[in-house]
């Protein structure tokens, strides 16, 4: 009770702060397209059409170095927290936000109407989490014409499995998001407060389906294949101002194949056709929503930003153009964009999704507010992340953030109820948004399953992270970058600067240990930004080292029949590393099935000799010197997260 007491009055203390500027605090319209490529829309380089996209561009400010948290979930969080995804909880799949309060509960309590259309994919609901109004899905995929049974939708607080549209043969998910947030703004237009409208949009996120007449705009403008439109994105870039002049375009990533070489062109054609469809159609919806503000007569106060959660998605390969149910366009089409129109997406950056490459975390942000900002299609280079929309919703909307109170959420199952707000993790944007530099800050950080970044001023420290999975007996090691010259980072510089690389990975290591203490996410379990000289010495001798060999071959043989004992116990557990699930090694899923050791004697009695066989390596290793300990210390952490095919 006295803790609720404390909330009340923290509130009030914020909301009070809030009154009078009231009348004249902006409307928020927050607009985010789910998985589009940097350079998929017109003002980015793009040949799709996306003229109200680009009218809010030439009539605003565009980002060009903005960045995402590399994941729809992980970005979602960021997005509505101002925390990075790990610092509230999420380390990729949809989770509980915690440690502080979301955008909409702020604003909820400084007197906004918080509405919100489109996806959620987030633990809790939005009407949970500050939203007066909702309707759309709380999953992270679904269907745009027919939604299945598994797919919850939402109106308002009420959950629908199975949900049936009043016209089933009209729906699509894009135009649905976009008439129920038009429904809201006429519902609540003569309320007389100001209004925070969130439309989350599912495109252009695979399955590729789209309205016929969509796609047939497009159709054969892809056949000059994805190396053409690279170049041609690119050079638009250099004509727009997007990129500087000393910047090269990333070479085709290696999973694609040059498109001399590739024979299925027609196919491929349909698949990109299919995702343009999908951009223009959210583009045509867009263009619905602002002119609903300008026919309320309210555009003018009224800030409306446009973004994506992330790069484009290189999930799943592309049809195979022959099972016609997946054929891309239709009505049930499970289809994907597939890693070579990802790759063309994402000009000029390197990589995809659920990677820290700028292909991965860069996204457009566009901003017009005409009351606020008095940029007419300026361009700039400040770097931004999704962490700072919070805290420049707050200052524009006069709201001081309650960092430090206490906050407490209805009790769900095992669901946390309450916690202490933290500090923001991001900055305010609207000294930008005036054409000023950015406020300074320390560092950006990310994290998402093993992929790591840290931005100190222009320097960027990236590391691969797969997708989860660890391929080598050493993690993926530090890579550096300057962004000033090279934000497409073709240039490590790694092994010129170790010094700077240990400088960094100590606060990288700092900031991962800190999070742990809020959330519990051990995130650089296995770390090891580089192997030294004399370590490397150290793993090589001990590679060959006969008493090693006996030792490893001996637990291989523990390993195995540890392994056995579990498949004849029929026991089922994670057996897959990483987002396509290739196969564990014995040591993965060894460590997987400790947990069921009370189930089997037998099985309990082969665990200790494994442990037996560990105690054993660790003292040998450390009898032999520090190096080689520290060197058995490492290799320990990554063995359980090596795929079978690395292991002997």
């Amino acid at each position: 009770m006295i803790l609720h007491k404390v909330l009340i009055l923290s509130l009030l203390l914020f909301s009070i702060l809030s009154m009078e500027a009231q009348d004249e605090r902006p409307n928020i319209v927050l607009i985010m397209a789910d998985d589009l490529g940097y350079s998929d829309i017109g003002c980015y380089g793009g040949e799709i059409e996306t003229p109200n996209i680009d009218s809010l561009a030439n009539e605003g400010i565009r980002f060009t170095q903005f960045m995402n948290a590399t994941k729809c979930a992980a970005s979602r969080a960021s997005l509505l927290t101002g925390l990075y995804p790990i610092e509230s909880g999420s380390n990729g799949e949809p989770t509980q936000m915690i440690n502080s309060i979301t955008v909409a509960e702020l604003l909820k309590k400084a007197g906004y109407r918080t509405l919100m259309t489109g996806k959620w994919h987030a633990k809790e609901t939005p009407p949970k989490r500050g939203f007066d109004r909702f309707f759309g899905s709380i999953n992270g995929s679904f269907d745009y014409f027919k939604p299945k049974p598994h797919q919850i939708y939402m109106i308002d607080k009420e959950k629908v499995s199975s949900y049936i549209p009043e016209n089933p043969n009209d729906f699509y998910t894009t135009d649905a998001f976009t008439d129920k947030a038009i429904d809201y703004l006429n519902e609540y237009k003569h309320e007389g407060k100001p209004f925070f409208l969130y439309v989350a949009y599912n495109a252009p996120h695979f399955p590729l389906q789209a309205w016929p007449k969509d796609i047939e705009k497009y159709r054969g403008k892809y056949s000059k294949g994805w190396d053409e439109i690279r170049k041609e994105r690119f050079n638009r870039q250099i004509k727009m101002g997007l990129v500087k002049l000393d910047w090269k375009l990333s070479q085709r990533d290696e999973e694609v194949p040059s498109w001399d070489d590739f024979t299925r062109k027609d196919d491929a054609d349909l698949t990109m056709a299919t995702y343009a469809g999908m951009v223009d159609r959210m583009d045509q919806n867009i263009g619905k929503i602002l002119k609903k503000l300008d026919d309320l007569g309210i555009a003018d106060n009224t800030l409306v930003l446009f973004l994506s959660d992330n790069g484009a998605c290189a999930e799943g390969e592309m049809w195979d153009g022959e099972n016609p149910i997946n054929k891309p366009g239709a009505r049930s089409s499970q289809a994907k964009l597939g890693v070579e129109w990802a790759n063309a997406s994402n000009t000029p950056y390197r990589k995809f999704k659920r990677y820290m490459y700028n292909g991965g975390q860069l996204t457009p942000l566009i901003a017009r507010w005409p009351k606020g900002i008095e940029s007419k299609g300026d361009i700039t280079f400040e770097l931004g992340h999704l962490v700072d929309i919070m805290p420049t919703i707050a200052e524009l909307a006069k709201i001081e953030y309650p960092a430090g109170s206490s906050w407490e959420v209805v009790p769900e199952k095992n669901l946390l109820t309450n916690w202490d707000i933290q500090p923001l993790s991001g900055k305010s944007l609207l000294p930008i948004f005036n054409g000023q530099k950015a406020v300074k800050r320390d560092y950006f950080l990310g994290y998402f399953q093993g992929a790591r970044m840290i931005i100190r001023d222009s320097l960027k420290l990236v590391s691969d992270g797969s997708d989860g999975t660890i391929q080598h007996l050493y993690d993926y090691p530090w890579e550096l970058y300057n962004l000033n010259n090279d934000a497409t980072e073709i240039n490590n510089l790694a092994w010129q600067f170790p010094d700077l690389i240990d400088s960094l990975d100590l606060v990288y290591r700092q900031w991962i240990d800190q999070t742990h203490e809020l959330t519990g996410i051990k995130n650089h379990i296995w770390f090891q930004h580089r192997l030294t000289k004399e370590q490397q010495i150290a793993a090589n001798e001990l590679e060959k080292d006969p008493q090693m060999q006996k030792l490893l071959a001996e637990r291989r043989e523990i390993g195995l029949s540890i392994v056995n004992q579990l498949n004849l116990l029929n026991i089922k557990m994670k057996r897959g590393l990483g987002m396509k699930k290739v196969p564990m090694s014995y040591f993965g899923l060894v460590e997987e099935g400790r947990q069921f050791t009370e189930k089997d004697e037998e099985l309990k009695k082969q665990y200790l000799l494994w442990d037996q066989n560990i105690a054993r390596s660790e003292k040998y290793c450390k009898n032999k010197g520090q190096v080689f300990a520290k060197v058995w210390e490492v290799q320990e952490r990554t063995r359980p997260h090596v795929p079978a095919s690395e292991v002997y």
